[in-house]
């Protein structure tokens, strides 16, 4: 009988779990480079690689719920890194847009992610990490047509997976 919790053996529960350690050190380094905060490091990095997003667009691509989508825009706004532009075919929704700080910052803020993956990865092989991001690329293509009969995401996303912040 194995002494290993039967949770700890499900492929869900290790994902959260280095989902969870990636976050903490993504928000260290982040925080250290930026000055931003990890909800607000992921949506500028979306914002950037995305122009003209909306904020059900932004939790999407983000991995936020909407309200902390929302509420760190809206930081972004304030700090003056991102615009709020209404948009043309529908009044009642905005688009945002970096300005040319924010542009600047993403420029600092992409290179930090690069690294974080660097970071994660460097235990394997180029060849296992090549393994391991197909595989990856499988399942989460897989679950994303599993789910395109439960809903529709809201945002640009192409079949290939943007890079995650943090």
């Amino acid at each position: 009988m194995s002494s290993t919790p039967v949770l700890k053996r499900y492929f869900t529960y290790r994902l959260n779990t280095l989902s969870k350690l990636n976050d903490m050190a993504s928000q260290a380094a982040y925080l250290r480079g930026t000055g931003l905060s990890l909800p607000e490091a992921r949506c500028l990095s979306s914002i950037g690689s995305f122009p003209h997003l909306t904020v059900n667009q932004l939790a999407f691509e983000a991995n936020l719920d909407k309200s902390h989508a929302s509420r760190a825009a809206q930081a972004l706004t304030d700090k003056g890194l991102v615009v709020k532009n209404t948009r043309a075919h529908d009044a009642r929704s905005v688009s945002l847009t970096l300005t040319a700080s924010g542009k600047a910052l993403w420029r600092k803020l992409m290179p930090l992610i690069e690294r974080r993956n660097i970071e994660l990865l460097q235990c394997l092989s180029d060849e296992q990490q090549a393994t391991l991001l197909d595989l990856f690329d499988r399942i989460l293509a897989h679950e994303q047509a599993r789910q395109a009969g439960h809903r529709t995401p809201p945002g640009p996303s192409s079949s290939a997976p943007p890079e995650q912040p943090g």
